[in-house]
């Protein structure tokens, strides 16, 4: 810079520069003048600098060790075509058709391979392989090989790289040798194959036989071949045999193929020599690094195969390729980035309290320091220059701390790794992934170190604005507010707090989908959102904390001894540093909360969206109809087994919500409600805090069951008087009977055919309906009686639907055929004994009256039942009154799409038919329904299926599926898995004539998602690391405190004791202010832990798919790590009190005194 001065010209610089060197040297030589006197001073800041760059670096370090070796378990476990790639290109009729032509194309095809596929892969493999295979040959020239063409043995001309001493075996001869590959056309070609394939052909080796092409040739030449050799595989479970073992020898049925191995230049030159335009193709398979492969790796790797992917298509002609690892690494990604969720929430939040911690120590390491700052400001000292030699002392203690704390971190990680990863049996898949100290690691610990220096140089400078006067009033009369309560700008940043706690809230995930993408992304300025959520629970802790010292300083004057007035007075007058230790302790706790909190409520929602899943220990879905259980009810059976406990059918079916000119897809679920609550898994606050008995009890309040007409005991068939009334020749009459086992069935009475009055009828067999037409053949099945009538019904003549046109039927009277002749049931001549079934879709559409015309004088009073087109389901009449709504559990979603409330009546569609269901209660989630992908209905079982056989055109099977409660109990986290009682039920099941579809065995679902030692491992090796920082702040917080507070008023303590007081109330003053900050900081801190974890639970809910987890988390405390974390914080509380005691008795009065009277 030139300044001018009496018109001459300069550059200070120079002068600055010196100016500056020596403040450099002057801060240098005080912080190290300062860490030699004051060493355990410095030694707490130099702890507290690098537990913050230990615990940035371990974050990442961590983080990359849990993605390796999740990325490893995730390969290992996958099966080889998920994991290894496999290319194939074919020959076409437009390649050269001689064989210099085709061995150009074949090194073009080599080229390909190798540039645009095995070098991008070449990092992430562990080997490769290429195979050549021809189109297939026939083999003659010996009797046993003179066979028909469909019959005859065959096998195409295969070279396969990789046949080494380390895969293969020659068991006789030896492998096809250079010079065979180069011998002249008409020379017996050199091939090898396995022993089954010698076998097959009935040949030794050194044998020659004739092959020719089986297809694409009209009268091709044979071409010798000799059996050089037979090989055997060393390890056929080997991963480099993927894709391949159907290219060994195999005998069936229909074929006998035997592959003849032969090296690459036979192929090129004999075979092709011999045959130019035979069809060929080349497979490479390239075998992908499991153990190898780090997560850094991936996006380069997934790069490189849509890369790979692009280029097969557009410029490998008559390509394919087998591809799957793309899958799997997206998934990966999905799933690891739902799982750093937790993770950076954690790493963000101990940083946020590693920083105030740091704010702590720094303020109370210069509160020390105020009477040296004072003095410096006196003697002319500068702002500036203070806050160098801060800055100086900051450097000298980070510069260590960040070359060390990466290490330190490295070293920890590693050793919980081991541990954690051991303890969950995920050692192997932790044994050969590296902890490595990264460029992120590094920076990220830079990062702490520099926010550590900034922090205590900013401290600094806030001391050093005050000069030696306003240092001895502060003494004097400290604060009892900081500048930020005193100005109320603490009311602002709660405002803004809250505003960006209320956006977190709103998007209902710390997940975002970036424009323009498919995938869904951290959004890290949302994972502020809880640090500042912690921010303002400080905040308004240090706003009450005073008037809540002051005010129990009031409250207890009147009573309390004379020490604990004095100590409470202490804490009212200078409020300050209690008030922030108690803000640190209160993090501390609040993050330990949620850490545990976390912890076991996501281990506990993994398994608890298995058992959602499943629905019950086992539930089976079956055809509903068996030999022996026509209707579907296996649970009577069931319960007989050994292994279970209680059995309950259920029925599941898709129906649609019926509202004003639309219908919403539902789920239907029908459950056995007497027997459901104790085999079904539940959760309370999945139905607004009703437990799954008394949701069972609002579908068990409804209607009884139609009771049908009776028939005798020994009725043995049913006759009816009708008379049609402009029905199409093909109208069927059907009777709806029920067994007295409560088996419902049709049996066909009779067509409606013929005109005026005539008498239908039939026995009591059995029909069923299949596609269009049906069979009245009667099902294998037995009907008990007694039997009752449900209902009659008109269909067409396929028995698919009821007749589109207008009709009426006049019925006359209704017998019960048995052996000792009919018996009168019904005369049809009080129509208002009978009722309608009606179609709730389209009311009106039928009517049912009494007439007295029609009959004539056979029948002077009859009914008629007519109709109109339109209707669905079942058309006909039953006995009795109108069927009552069926009640029903619904959930929200349902209220919303049918405009309903509790008490309303809706329509429910199903497949055919609709029935009229009256709504009793909501429960937002009942296992197996998933209400994200669409409303749920539940009813009674034995009510749904009494009204769906009133109104379904066919029978309604019972149950389709059934829901087992096994001896074992699943849902316990430490209990042993027991895969083979329900493999034992099952199979008895299945004895029953149960046609089982789908199995869905709780504990076995339980055990894939849950029993997964990467993620239980990686969490308790995660929350050990936040504990043991969260331990070490917090104590040497306290400690450093207790020592500060008892050193500064040591003057005070010694006044005391010349006034009379004991050693013991000294005692109880140092100890009371303990006390009130810890047990302060540890209640606050849990019930912050538990409001600010119950806040974020909902943020969490993510699956793997990036929907909602079904059901819903629910917030689990960890009680015994939570006691481990008391007890810690108790263990550092004693220690300080005894701490506290041996340095109060130091205290040697007369000496204070001299010193007090000396300053």
């Amino acid at each position: 810079m030139l300044l001018k001065s009496c018109g001459v010209a300069y550059d200070d610089a120079p002068d600055r520069q010196h100016r500056m060197m020596p403040m450099i040297r002057f801060a240098y030589v005080m912080a190290v003048r300062r860490a030699v006197s004051g060493w355990r001073l410095e030694a707490v800041l130099f702890g507290g600098i690098l537990l913050a760059v230990a615990l940035m670096a371990s974050g990442v370090i961590f983080s990359d060790l849990l993605s390796n070796a999740s990325l490893r378990h995730e390969l290992l476990q996958a099966p080889p075509e998920e994991v290894n790639i496999s290319v194939r290109s074919f020959s076409s009729q437009d390649e050269p058709s001689s064989a210099a032509g085709r061995r150009r194309v074949y090194q073009e095809r080599l080229a390909f391979a190798e540039n645009r596929m095995a070098a991008p892969f070449a990092p992430y493999l562990t080997g490769q392989a290429r195979m050549i295979g021809t189109a297939t040959f026939y083999f003659e020239g010996h009797p046993q090989l003179e066979l028909d063409n469909e019959i005859r043995p065959r096998g195409s001309i295969v070279y396969m790289s990789g046949f080494e001493p380390g895969r293969v075996r020659i068991t006789q001869g030896s492998w096809p040798g250079a010079e065979n590959a180069s011998a002249p056309l008409g020379t017996p070609v050199d091939v090898i194959v396995d022993e089954l394939g010698l076998q097959l052909l009935g040949l030794e080796v050194g044998q020659v036989m004739d092959v020719f092409p089986a297809a694409s040739f009209t009268d091709p030449p044979p071409m010798p071949v000799r059996i050089s050799g037979v090989f055997e595989r060393i390890d056929p479970g080997d991963e480099f045999w993927y894709g391949v073992d159907s290219d060994f020898s195999v005998q069936n049925d229909r074929w006998t193929i035997v592959p003849l191995f032969t090296s690459e230049e036979a192929v090129n030159n004999r075979v092709l020599g011999e045959y130019p335009t035979l069809y060929t193709d080349v497979t490479w398979y390239y075998y992908v690094d499991r153990e190898g492969l780090r997560a850094s790796d991936v996006g380069n790797l997934q790069q490189a195969l849509a890369q790979a992917e692009s280029d097969i298509r557009f410029h490998l002609k008559n390509s394919s390729f087998k591809i799957k690892l793309d899958t799997l690494l997206r998934n990966f990604d999905e799933q690891l980035l739902l799982a750093r969720v937790p993770l950076f929430l954690m790493v963000f939040l101990i940083t946020g309290i590693l920083l105030y911690y740091l704010a702590l120590v720094a303020g109370l390491i210069v509160r020390s320091r105020s009477s040296e700052i004072a003095m410096l400001k006196s003697r002319g000292a500068t702002t500036a220059q203070v806050g160098m030699l801060g800055l100086g002392e900051g450097l000298l203690l980070a510069i260590p701390a960040v070359i060390i704390g990466p290490f330190l971190a490295m070293g920890v990680v590693k050793v919980l790794g081991n541990v954690f990863f051991s303890l969950g049996g995920g050692a192997d898949e932790l044994s050969g992934v590296p902890v490595v100290v990264s460029q992120g690691a590094v920076a990220l610990g830079l990062i702490g170190g520099a926010l550590a220096v900034i922090v205590f140089t900013f401290a600094t400078l806030a001391a050093a604005r005050h000069g030696i006067v306003e240092a001895r009033q502060t003494g004097a009369r400290p604060p009892t507010a900081s500048f930020l309560h005193r100005y109320y700008l603490d009311i602002l940043i709660l405002a803004l707090i809250l505003l960006l706690w209320w956006q977190v809230q709103s998007r209902g995930s710390f997940l975002v989908q970036s424009v323009g993408a498919q995938e869904l992304e951290i959004d890290y300025s949302l994972l502020l959102g809880p640090v500042l959520g912690l921010f303002a629970v400080g905040l308004i802790v240090m706003r009450i904390f005073p008037w809540f010292a002051a005010l129990l300083s009031r409250l207890t004057g009147p009573f309390a001894p004379s020490w604990l007035v004095h100590a409470l007075r202490h804490v009212a007058r200078d409020p300050m540093v209690p008030g922030i230790l108690i803000v640190l302790l209160t993090l501390a706790t609040a993050l330990g909360v949620i850490g545990s909190a976390f912890s076991s409520t996501l281990e506990k929602s993994q398994k608890e969206r298995s058992l959602y899943a499943a629905g019950a220990d086992l539930r089976l879905r079956h055809s509903g109809v068996s030999s022996t259980r026509p209707g579907g009810r296996f649970a009577e059976d069931v319960r007989e087994i050994p292994e279970v406990i209680q059995a309950s059918d259920v029925y599941r079916a898709r129906g649609q919500i019926t509202t004003t000119g639309f219908s919403s897809p539902t789920s239907v679920l029908a459950v056995d409600a007497s027997h459901i609550g104790e085999v079904a898994w539940f959760r309370n606050d999945l139905a607004n805090g009703k437990s799954i008995e008394e949701l069972a009890g609002l579908l068990l309040g409804g209607p009884q069951e139609p009771l049908g007409l009776p028939l005798p005991i020994d009725a043995n068939g049913l006759s009816v008087w009708v008379q049609p009334a402009g029905l199409d020749a093909g109208a069927n009459l059907w009777a709806r009977i029920k067994d007295t086992r409560g088996l419902y069935f049709d049996t066909w009475l009779g067509s409606l055919a013929e005109p005026g009055w005539h008498r239908i009828q039939s026995d009591f067999t059995p029909v069923l309906a299949s596609g269009r037409r049906f069979s009245n053949q009667g099902l294998n099945i037995s009907v008990a009686p007694p039997f009752t009538l449900q209902s009659f019904q008109i269909t067409d003549r396929f028995r698919t639907a009821s007749s589109d046109d207008l009709g009426a039927v006049f019925l006359g009277r209704l017998d019960a055929l048995t052996p000792g002749g009919p018996v009168t049931i019904s005369d049809f001549q009080n129509s208002a004994e009978w009722s309608v079934i009606q179609d709730f879709a389209r009311p009106g559409l039928y009517a049912l009256e009494n007439s007295v015309s029609a009959g004539g004088t056979q029948f002077p009073v009859s009914t008629r039942y007519s109709w109109a087109s339109g209707g669905v389901g079942l058309r006909g009449i039953q006995p009795g009154r109108t069927a009552t709504s069926v009640p029903a559990v619904v959930n929200g979603q349902f209220l919303d799409v049918a405009d309903a409330s509790v008490g309303d009546e809706v329509i429910l569609g199903l497949s055919t038919y609709s029935i009229r269901i009256k709504i009793a209660g909501v429960a937002d989630y009942f296992p197996t329904l998933d209400p994200g992908e669409k409303p749920f209905v539940l009813m009674d079982l034995n009510s749904f299926e009494a009204a769906s056989n009133q109104h379904s055109p066919i029978p309604l099977a019972g149950a389709n599926e059934i829901w087992v409660d096994l001896v074992s109990d699943p849902a316990s986290l430490d209990g042993m898995v027991n895969f083979g009682e329900a493999g034992r039920v099952i199979e008895s099941i299945m004895e029953l004539g149960a046609s089982i579809r789908e199995t869905f065995d709780s504990e076995a679902m339980v055990a894939a998602r849950v029993d997964q030692p990467l993620v239980n491992a990686g969490w308790g090796a995660l929350l050990v690391l936040l504990f043991l920082a969260v331990a070490l702040a917090t104590g040497s917080g306290v400690m450093l405190f207790s020592f500060l507070n008892t050193k500064e008023r040591q003057t005070e303590f010694a006044l005391l004791r010349t006034l009379g007081s004991t050693g013991g109330q000294l005692r109880g003053i140092v100890w009371f202010n303990l006390f009130l900050i810890v047990i302060c900081g540890v209640v606050l801190g849990t019930w912050v832990g538990q409001m600010i974890g119950t806040s974020l639970l909902p943020l969490m809910e993510v699956a793997e798919e990036g929907e909602r987890v079904t059901p819903p988390m629910a917030f689990t405390t960890n009680w015994l790590s939570l006691a481990v974390s008391y007890s810690v914080l108790a263990v550092v509380t004693v220690a300080t009190v005894v701490w506290l005691a041996w340095l109060s008795s130091k205290i040697q009065v007369e000496q204070v005194l001299r010193m007090g009277d000396a300053g």
